[in-house]
Order: C-alpha cells, then sequence, then structure tokens
C-alpha cells in the first residue's frame, strides 16, 4: 500500500528562501543528487524571475513583522511503492504513466487549493524518488500575509493532509494514520548516521551458496540483490566523506586567509586609533592656548574662541587653524556642529493651515479647467489630500509610502503657468503627492503610474476610471527627483506618463518602465 507524503517548512528569511532555491535547483551540492538527470517545472515561469523576487512581488508593499512566514515550502511525494510497484527497493526508477497522473493530480490539487499563491513548483527525478517541492506565499483571503491563518494549528495541519490524500485517492494513494507518531529522517542526520556507523560487509555470511540448476547469471543477479542494499550505504559514506574532505580543506583554507584579514584589520585599526588620538582637539587644549586656566560653560573649542575671542564664526576657523592645524580645526568645527544637532529638536513638518471656506473655489477651478470630477475632489478633501488654504491656494499633501505627512505643494488658482511652489519646511526628497485607487482597499498594488504633476495625476486618474485592479499614481516633482526604486521594483507594471526624456532617465533605475501612451495602444489599460 502506498502512502501520501505532505510536508511544509516555514521560511522566514530571504537569505534563507534563496538557500532554499539553491538547493531545489541543484546551484549547491546535493550529494544524494543525481546531476545526470534533469528536474522540471511543473508551474509556468513567465516573469523568469527567482524566487525571491517571485515572493517579494506576491507579498507586494503590505508591512508584516520582522518574524513572519515569507514563504512555505511543501514537500509533495509518495511512497516508492506506487511509483515502482514491482520493484520499490530500486532507487531511481519509476513507472512513467504513475508519474504522469501523480504530477497531474499534485498541480490540479496545488491551483484549487492555493491558486496563484504558489509561485513556484517543480518536479525532482534526480533522487530515489520522485517528488515535487512547491513555494507557496502564505496569504490570507484578505491577501495579508498571514501564514498562522493557514497552518498555524494541529487541526489545520490536519486537513491538509486529508486534502492532499483526497486529492491522491483515485490513485490508490491513501493517507497515513492520523496522528501517528512517526517521524521521518532529515537528510542531515541521515548522512550522520551513515558517517558515524560504518558498514562492514561479512562475505563469508553475505555471499549465498549457489543452488541447483542456478546458472552464472542467475547466481550473479542474486548476489547483486542480496549485496546492493549494504553497497549502496556504503557508496553514499564514500561520496559523503570525500564530500566533507574537501569542505575541510576549504574550511581550512577560508580559516587561514581570515586570520591575516584579522590581522591586517586589528594593524588598520590601531593605526586609526592613534590618529584619532592626535586629531582629538580638547577643550583644555584651546583654552590654554586662549591663556585660560579653565573653560566652565562651554561645550566645545569653536563657541570658546569666539566668546574669548570676541569674534565671528569664520575668525574662529581660521584662529584654530592657525594655532592646531587644519585636522584639529576640522575635528573642533564638527564637534560643535554635532553639539548643535544633539540639542536641537528635530523639526516635525506642520502643513498650511485649510481654510474650509476657500475650497468651493479650488473645487470649482479644477472641475472646470483641468475636468477633474467634483466627487473625486470631495474624497481627496476629506481623506486630508487636497484642501484651501488661507490664501486660497490649493494645497496638495506630500506622504511617504508609509502614509507620514513630509511636506505639501501649493498651487495659485490665478497661475497662469500651471506652476506648483514648495511650502516652507517641507522635505521634498522624503515624500511624494500619492494615492491608489480601484481594486480592493485591501488589495495589493499591481501598477504604478508615474506622473508629473498632482494635477497630472488626477486628470490621468479621471481618464482611465474605471480601475478593474489596485493602482498608485505617483507624482514625481522634477527630472531628478528620488524615486521609490525598491517598491516599484516590486510591482508588475510600470507605467510613466512623461516626456521621453524622463522615461529614459527612469528606465535606468526600473528597466521595465512603459511609456504610458504607448501601454495604452498594446492593450486595454484596465
Amino acid at each position: 500500500m502506498a502512502f501520501t507524503i505532505c510536508r511544509i517548512q516555514k521560511i522566514k528569511s530571504w537569505s534563507a528562501l534563496a538557500r532554499s532555491e539553491a538547493h531545489t535547483t541543484r546551484k549547491v551540492n546535493t550529494p544524494n543528487a543525481n546531476p545526470q538527470i534533469k528536474n522540471l517545472e511543473v508551474t509556468e515561469d513567465c516573469d523568469n524571475l527567482d524566487l525571491v523576487m517571485k515572493v517579494r512581488n506576491k507579498i507586494g508593499s503590505q508591512k508584516y513583522r520582522s518574524d513572519a512566514v515569507l514563504a512555505v515550502e511543501m514537500l509533495l511525494s509518495a511512497s516508492a511503492e506506487y511509483f515502482r510497484p514491482n520493484a520499490a527497493h530500486e532507487g531511481g526508477n519509476y513507472d512513467k504513466q504513475r508519474l504522469n497522473d501523480f504530477v497531474n493530480a499534485v498541480v490540479k490539487w496545488l491551483d484549487n487549493s492555493w491558486g496563484d499563491r504558489i509561485v513556484k513548483a517543480s518536479l525532482h527525478l534526480d533522487e530515489m524518488t520522485p517528488h515535487i517541492h512547491a513555494y507557496l506565499v502564505p496569504l490570507d483571503e484578505r491577501g495579508k500575509l498571514n501564514c498562522k491563518a493557514l497552518f498555524g494549528t494541529r487541526v489545520k495541519m490536519y486537513q491538509l493532509q486529508d486534502s492532499f490524500a483526497n486529492a491522491l485517492g483515485h490513485l490508490g494513494i491513501v493517507r497515513g494514520v492520523k496522528g501517528s507518531v512517526a517521524t521521518h529522517t532529515k537528510v542531515k542526520k541521515y548522512y550522520a548516521a551513515v558517517n558515524q556507523d560504518s558498514q562492514l560487509i561479512d562475505l563469508e555470511r553475505c555471499i549465498p551458496q549457489p543452488q541447483a540448476q542456478e546458472g552464472s547469471v542467475a547466481y550473479r543477479q542474486r548476489v547483486i540483490e542480496l549485496l546492493n542494499p549494504q553497497l549502496e550505504v556504503i557508496n553514499q559514506q564514500l561520496r559523503e566523506r570525500d564530500r566533507q574532505n574537501q569542505k575541510l580543506a576549504e574550511l581550512k583554507q577560508t580559516a587561514s586567509v581570515s586570520e591575516q584579514l584579522r590581522y591586517s584589520l586589528e594593524k588598520e585599526l590601531h593605526s586609526l586609533r592613534a590618529n584619532y588620538s592626535q586629531q582629538n582637539l580638547s577643550l583644555s587644549e584651546v583654552a590654554y592656548e586662549l591663556g585660560l586656566n579653565h573653560s566652565k560653560h562651554e561645550h566645545n573649542p569653536l563657541s570658546l574662541v569666539m566668546r574669548v575671542n570676541k569674534c565671528n564664526f569664520d575668525d574662529a576657523v581660521v584662529w584654530l587653524r592657525d594655532r592646531f592645524g587644519e585636522t584639529g580645526m576640522i575635528h573642533a568645527v564638527s564637534k560643535s556642529a554635532l553639539s548643535i544637532a544633539r540639542q536641537t529638536p528635530e523639526c516635525i513638518f506642520v502643513p498650511p493651515k485649510p481654510q474650509a471656506q476657500h475650497f468651493g473655489e479650488v473645487e470649482h477651478y479644477l472641475n472646470q479647467k483641468h475636468s477633474i470630477p467634483q466627487k473625486l475632489l470631495k474624497t481627496l478633501q476629506e481623506r486630508g489630500l487636497l484642501y484651501a488654504s488661507t490664501d486660497g491656494n490649493a494645497v496638495f499633501i506630500a506622504r511617504n509610502l508609509d502614509g507620514r505627512t513630509t511636506g505639501a505643494y501649493l498651487y495659485s488658482l490665478n497661475n497662469s503657468e500651471n506652476n506648483f511652489s514648495l511650502y516652507s519646511g517641507s522635505r521634498r526628497s522624503s515624500g511624494w503627492f500619492h494615492l491608489s485607487v480601484g481594486g480592493s482597499n485591501r488589495g495589493l498594488i499591481e501598477t504604478a503610474v508615474l506622473n508629473s504633476s498632482p494635477i497630472d495625476a488626477l486628470k490621468i486618474m479621471t481618464k482611465n476610471a474605471p480601475h478593474n485592479h489596485r493602482t498608485l499614481y505617483l507624482t514625481l516633482d522634477r527630472e531628478n527627483a528620488p524615486l521609490p526604486s525598491k517598491f516599484l521594483k516590486t510591482l508588475p507594471n510600470v507605467v510613466v506618463a512623461m516626456p521621453e526624456k524622463r522615461i529614459m532617465s527612469i528606465r535606468k533605475i526600473l528597466p521595465n518602465a512603459i511609456d504610458f501612451s504607448k501601454y495604452n495602444q498594446q492593450q486595454a489599460f484596465y
């Protein structure tokens, strides 16, 4: 009787995910795998991205805990009796029709159970028994990263095993005993056991006596069958020990290089400390040079020089250079600057005060001159992204991608050149005017449309309504404005509604960015 095999491994870091892919794609040495046999992908790979990027794209821009499960690796198989019913002990062999039926059933189960949350699945034929490795991004029904909702309880794990067994039941493969305490031996533990327990063959005991009427060919085959299990373990021992010896030699070489590097770094650190001690200009040294016996009420050499000599900043800098050289002068000035920075609290941006009475004028202007719907303008006002200031300007709020306000753009209704001005105190490089529309409010963003101004963003958004999927409109107010490139690289589509020169510069950072006009010609945009 053949049994189902369904195991999962939770992956919580990007480095662990990359290592897992390196193993399953055989980019690293796998001792128990046959390098002559090529494994097969059983899901379509349209984007040709590595596993880390596939998972990042599926997670999107949502926030998640530092210890969240990023992906779940599934190992799906059946016991050897299914794949080779007449020779279960002959590792590496399988019945092709049985294998095809198994793969079709597993792929159908993955699709029905998890859909597009499965980002990669491959069939391994290079080991003892065929099996499938599938990678699942554990998104719950809201699209949030939530492995606990899928596999967080014993009941859910029972349901997983039951579901997989039901999908393979028509092939004669059955579920193991529910609640069994049986465990499987991990590859590392297997090799540890192989290395520890050396196999010795007692030929007198193991080699059988020839039987009556038994030919030499039949006798030879019978001896091979009897010795093959022990010989297979011995071969594994030899391969593993060769690998370990090679690894040990590499580690010794690495240790030698590391020791040389450590010595070099310690020498460099000692030199840096010596130089720093020479450059560190103390307050007492400066006070002595000024003819003082002490320097009360001063926190740094620069302010002490300015007070005693009754001079300005520039003269104090020159005085320090003449007495202590450029190195001492630079240390004194940097120490003064650091002291000022630490004593001064960080400035928090405060946007201009809204004036509700003037919003009607802003609303009328944007509706009549730029054909932006009043309903959209009202929604932006309610969200605090657009309002009128006390002097009648339209105020567009800039935010970072986490939603924190970083600045504001002012637009005068009497502005004939359609130019925006930046409100005082804005942190221009820290945020953008942006908003997301379409699809579910909690859905993952699939497309970003980059544009030149807040008004352009609203006009393009209006033109492309309705939106069938979540779309981000983000304004870049100047040619060299910083891009949230790390986030944009995770999106399937980045569309640029800007002049050709700007599109070319963006493509240097985002090679897959598409011209808005060409994108519209290729397909129905939404």
